[in-house]
């Protein structure tokens, strides 16, 4: 009788005990793991640590975290032959699902480390999204829900960053709105906000999931297009000049867009690949607007 209470396979995978497990980790390996998981409220740099101490310690393949505003994948989940799918709960409200995959069956003492590591990575994970959503707020346009010019520096330097490890490239579309003035001046400022919101709404639905659109302020717009295929911007551009031509209210009131594009090159900044795309906008302008230019 005792040996069955010692181990019971028809206990749920999603069974925790409250009590430090048996064989797990040892005082200094949780010190260690506590102090890393404490050292940082960034969500992807945290992540990036919890999915580094679940490979030290077990055959973790992937780490995919699932969160009201979205989600984010570590590591290659197409290895792995076994998935754990566990929830964080806060008041009776799910706030998070972790899908942890293995390269295999874990044993009984790698599951009670999974379960030690996955407790401990409750509240630095609820702070770090608390602190990611305020961030998003921060770097949203309040008008058209766009990335404002904080979020595209912030962005525009993480794709220079990995262009250089990874050598993927990407373009810049700089985009001006024509007339737009004539709309706030004849109609006023209400009319010209939904003028701009359907031109958000058009910029959204121009672009791949992958895209970044942004508003600058005013009636100035900029796309970020990851992809080395330098034909991409052409494509995006047209694609943004037609749905307007076919949108209501940007129809009704006879606003186009001129188009400055540019690739990211090994040897630009970021100022200087915005600098080449604002020269052709500038250029698009001189040659009767309505049209796209490339650097």
């Amino acid at each position: 009788m005792l040996e069955q209470l010692i181990y019971d396979n028809t206990i749920s995978e999603g069974f925790f005990s409250l009590d430090k497990p048996e064989n797990g980790l040892t005082f200094d390996e949780t010190n260690h793991v506590m102090q890393q998981l404490m050292s940082s409220i960034d969500l992807h740099k945290l992540s990036s640590l919890f999915f580094q101490q679940l490979q030290n310690k077990l055959n973790l393949t992937a780490l995919k975290i699932q969160f009201t505003s979205g989600s984010l994948t570590l590591g290659d989940a197409e290895k792995s032959c076994n998935i754990k799918t566990l929830d964080f709960s806060s008041q009776h409200h799910v706030f998070a699902t972790i899908s942890y995959s293995f390269s295999r069956v874990l044993s009984m003492r790698e599951a009670n480390i999974l379960q030690e590591l996955h407790r401990y990575f409750k509240y630095p994970l609820k702070n770090a999204l608390e602190h990611h959503d305020l961030k998003q707020l921060a770097m949203k346009d309040h008008l058209t829900a766009l990335g404002n010019r904080a979020n595209y520096h912030e962005t525009i330097r993480r794709l220079i960053s990995q262009a250089h490890r990874q050598g993927v490239g990407f373009g810049l579309l700089v985009i001006d709105m024509d007339k737009f003035k004539q709309v706030n001046d004849n109609f006023g400022h209400q009319e010209g906000d939904k003028v701009l919101i359907a031109m958000a709404t058009v910029l959204a639905e121009s672009l791949r999931d992958t895209d970044f659109a942004f508003r600058f302020g005013g009636d100035e717009f900029c796309c970020l297009l990851p992809g080395n295929v330098e034909e991409n911007n052409q494509i995006v551009a047209q694609r943004i000049q037609n749905a307007m031509s076919n949108h209501v209210c940007l129809n009704k009131h006879g606003i186009s867009c001129s188009i400055g594009s540019a690739n990211y090159l090994a040897t630009d900044t970021d100022l200087s690949l915005f600098q080449r795309a604002d020269n052709a906008l500038y250029a698009a302008k001189e040659a009767g607007k309505n049209c796209i230019i490339a650097a």
